[in-house]
């Protein structure tokens, strides 16, 4: 009997699609060009085709994970519906008036993202809580009555709810949501998508949650195939690292902000406890953007202080760097003759040159096409073929030319470039969070994350890097393996010195019980549970905290958190006082479902006797001449395999490119490609 889990990671340019069975090991992989609008049709054929390989139907899928950037995509394209915002009255404005920074302290010409909601779309209602909860000024009902049907007026798509203080006391915002109950659009309320203080972010947040939600609603819609068909249990990849069910992923869209990447971050997370790794750097390198992420004893580090489009998306994620560097990030030379690579995308459609479908602007892609670090055939098994001389012409035409250089310069000038940029990413990762990247292991995963991560290495002088079987597919391997989650968070402001047990249950229990009522309404019978709790902390009078774990309800439990927070504002800022006040700011708390889904998956056993290369082909490693380069695929390499560069490994999702004189070594087991520079 087969036990089928299936997986999707929806990226810029293609979509990854994964289907295992976890009783007998067997594992089917697809990568699809990206169509915008047809995301789920497409994922539901892939996998239909994939379970059709193993010899199934599609009601053999129990499972199904998505990991999308439809939110993502839709907050950097500013594509967002038209909401309405009610809140209290006198704070129409708050989202205008925002914070005092500045988005580019030097640039005088930079200018705030628009803002979520029009102002005449903005409704203030009579009520006010004081900032213990307690009721100023009640709710004018009557109000209410007129405001319900000037919104519906205004045929809005969606509707936010945020009210000062609400998240001590949420009956306003409850009694106004029922009230647009009526309307027939979604209604986010703040008390439920971001129910701590600062209502600044809280309002953004929650007008975001309200703004993506008819995208995400659509998103999902493309996939209720597989639930009609299969009957198959369906869940989207979270920010914060666990899996939602399709309707809390509807009620908050917000928290799958960060999907894709954070299903990279989990799989990363796996890699490293099976490997005895303690500091990892994650390069996950896709066609539109790259990934960045720093895992310290194994821990993925958390932030809800993230920024998407100029949008402050204040719900906790894993904490990932993103930029817009891609295989498909495109090439060009500006009005001062330098050349730029990014932050614009070919994307899917057209596409690299070296796609044949239409695109005229060389790529990232097209010059590790070029320079034969990509051949012809590399792609998909040979079955995506690649037009190499157009992408040189293309590279001759926009780039060479006008900066009079060969082909072979500028096609090296763009890798380059792109490398410098992910690079930079890497040092923000690391260094400005206090750790040496060159005591840490480069994992490397996405479609093109291979092609790069000796040279991203090289330049940060990490010793070693690792590739792991799947890696072009590695996020979804993630998305595959993550467990079913809810979260929610507190404002809870006390001093830590002065915090009791009693004090800690009086907060923690409504939120315990709150979690494990819907954990338990959507799964069947009695779920195992799980709750990892955090807390919020800061010297007092500082603006913002650091996040750190409460393993225990004890005097010792908070005082492990202090001493926490005290390693990690130093690791931060350089520099902590153990003497002066510390205080809880909010509470956080994910509550799991153990076993949901979650299972380490390892490829299958490798050949036994050593390989011959497929092919030799000229690779230029420098612009100056090209070298002989054997090529061997990764399906051949046997456990212990060994060879020194330079040579090229492909495999039906990625291909990873081995400098001269670098080491790669196949580890037993999980297969993965340790390769060790040469210094």
């Amino acid at each position: 009997m087969s036990r089928l889990v299936a997986s999707a990671d929806v990226g810029g340019t293609f979509i990854d699609v994964v289907v295992a069975d976890f009783r007998n090991g067997a594992t089917r992989i697809a990568k699809v060009l990206h169509r915008k609008g047809n995301q789920g049709p497409d994922i539901v054929r892939a996998i239909t085709a994939l379970v059709a390989e193993m010899g199934h139907g599609i009601e053999a899928v129990e499972t199904l994970v998505v990991g999308t950037t439809v939110v993502t995509n839709a907050l950097l394209e500013a594509k967002l519906a038209r909401t309405a915002l009610v809140t209290t009255k006198g704070f129409r404005d708050v989202m205008e008036i925002a914070r005092m920074h500045r988005p580019s302290a030097y640039d005088l010409h930079k200018r705030r993202s628009s803002v979520v909601i029009e102002r005449e779309l903005r409704h203030e209602i009579d009520e006010r809580l004081d900032h213990h909860g307690n009721v100023l000024t009640a709710l004018d009902r009557a109000q209410l009555q007129d405001l319900v049907v000037e919104i519906k007026a205004q045929q809005v798509d969606a509707v936010a709810v945020s009210l000062l203080y609400s998240f001590l006391d949420p009956s306003h915002e409850h009694a106004i949501a029922d009230a647009l109950s009526g309307l027939g659009v979604p209604v986010s309320v703040s008390s439920e998508v971001l129910p701590v203080f600062r209502e600044y972010e809280r309002t953004v947040a929650t007008a975001l949650n309200a703004a993506t939600n008819p995208v995400m609603g659509g998103f999902l819609d493309g996939l209720a195939r597989i639930e009609a068909q299969g009957g198959a249990r369906t869940f989207v990849m979270s920010s914060a690292g666990g899996s939602m069910t399709f309707s809390e992923a509807r009620r908050f869209p917000i928290k799958c902000a960060m999907s894709g990447p954070a299903g990279g971050a989990v799989g990363a997370q796996a890699f490293a406890r099976f490997h005895g790794l303690q500091s990892v750097l994650t390069l996950d390198v896709g066609g539109t953007s790259t990934d960045i992420a720093m895992l310290r004893e194994g821990r993925i580090p958390s932030t809800n202080e993230r920024v998407i489009g100029g949008y402050p998306v204040a719900v906790p994620s894993a904490e990932i760097e993103t930029i817009g560097a891609g295989g498909g990030s495109l090439a060009s030379v500006d009005r001062a003759g330098r050349l730029r690579v990014g932050p614009e995308s070919a994307g899917s459609m057209p596409g690299p040159v070296g796609y044949s479908l239409g695109g005229s602007q060389p790529t990232v892609t097209d010059a590790h096409l070029a320079l034969h670090r990509l051949g012809e055939r590399s792609m998909l098994k040979g079955e995506f073929v690649l037009d190499r001389a157009a992408a040189i012409a293309s590279i001759e035409t926009e780039i060479a030319t006008p900066l009079n250089v060969t082909w072979q310069r500028a096609a090296h000038g763009i890798l380059e470039l792109a490398n410098a940029n992910m690079a930079r990413a890497v040092r923000m990762m690391s260094i400005e969070r206090g750790i040496d990247p060159r005591t840490s292991c480069l994992l490397a995963f996405g479609g093109a994350g291979a092609l790069h991560a000796v040279d991203v290495a090289r330049r940060l002088e990490i010793p070693r890097v690792m590739v792991p079987f799947y890696c072009g597919v590695f996020s979804a391997f993630g998305i595959l393996s993550v467990e079913a989650s809810y979260d929610t968070q507190r404002t809870w402001r006390k001093p830590l010195e002065t915090v009791t047990m009693a004090d800690l249950r009086s907060v923690t229990e409504e939120m315990k019980a709150q979690l494990e009522a819907r954990a338990c309404g959507d799964h069947p019978g009695v779920p195992e549970l799980r709750h990892v709790w955090m807390l919020e902390m800061r010297y007092i009078g500082q603006s913002y905290a650091i996040a750190v774990e409460l393993a225990a309800f004890s005097a010792e439990g908070l005082e492990a958190s202090r001493q926490e927070f005290l390693r990690e504002h130093m690791a931060r800022y350089g520099h902590a006082s153990p003497t002066d006040a510390v205080e809880i700011i909010n509470f956080r708390l994910t509550t799991t479902v153990r076993g949901e889904h979650a299972e380490d998956h390892h490829p299958p056993a490798g050949p036994t006797v050593a390989p011959s290369a497929q092919a030799t082909r000229d690779v230029w490693f420098s612009p100056e001449a090209p070298t002989a380069c054997r090529v061997f695929s990764r399906n051949d390499l046997p456990d212990g395999w060994t060879q020194s560069g330079p040579l090229i490994i492909e495999q039906l999702d990625s291909v990873t490119v081995i400098g001269p004189g670098d080491v790669v070594e196949v580890i037993p087991r999980t297969r993965a490609l340790a390769i060790t520079l040469d210094t």
